[in-house]
């Protein structure tokens, strides 16, 4: 498995200790790339490699690759409730064309959805700086992995039907949200603190608690 994320998951101090030791790709996001413009240039250059890198993986074969199209945006609505942000556009079409490119290998798309928010929130506002406070919850987490995305316009049935001047580029985008979204709807209660035993949904299992994993 290889990662890709935000460079905050190697300069936050309470993120790195979970980042090392891993495949991880770290990219700059639009967001942060003008916080400081003495250090545009390199992070642009970094942004660069990475694409680079992840290129030479998808050529390769036999990778399992993470990323996350909306990057750090997900907050919590006003009415209390998580929905998973909107995906960049651009990030879901880079993606399509590194893994479609002339010389990659056969590559497969699947939408996977993660129900952690409630574990370490993020701050409610967007912070540029690094440090805010950060609040830990003992609470449950889930994984829901959903079909394979046909991201070929002429075949796919997301396609069909759309206006012959529909920009594809976001079409694709917002299919891949909706199918993330229908996944993370199937899971979401169990990222409650404190919302006690949640009943499975179809087809799920329950990991088996390590002997080893003391029981309080």
């Amino acid at each position: 498995m290889t990662y890709v994320a935000g460079d905050r998951v190697v300069t936050d101090l309470l993120c790195k200790p979970f980042s090392m030791g891993k495949n991880l790709l770290c990219v700059h996001s639009k967001k942060h790339m003008n916080d400081d413009p003495s250090l545009k240039s390199a992070k642009m250059k970094q942004n660069l490699n990475t694409v680079k890198e992840m290129q030479k993986l998808l050529k390769a074969g036999g990778v399992c690759i993470w990323i996350a199209p909306a990057g750090g945006r997900d907050r919590r609505q006003p009415d209390g409730t998580i929905t998973p942000d909107k995906f960049d556009p651009a990030a879901i079409e880079m993606l399509r064309k590194l893994g479609t490119k002339k010389g990659a290998a056969k590559t497969h798309f699947y939408p996977l959805a993660m129900a952690t928010y409630d574990i370490m929130p993020p701050p409610a506002a967007k912070e540029k700086s690094i440090g805010e406070e950060r609040v830990v919850n003992f609470t449950g987490c889930g994984l829901s992995l959903g079909p394979e995305i046909d991201v070929d316009a002429s075949t796919a049935a997301w396609a069909r039907g759309l206006p012959e001047d529909a920009d594809l580029t976001v079409a694709l985008a917002e299919h891949v949200w909706e199918e993330v979204r229908k996944e993370y709807a199937d899971i979401e209660a169990c990222n409650v603190p404190g919302g006690g035993p949640v009943p499975l949904p179809e087809g799920a299992v329950r990991p088996t608690r390590p002997p080893s994993v003391p029981v309080f």
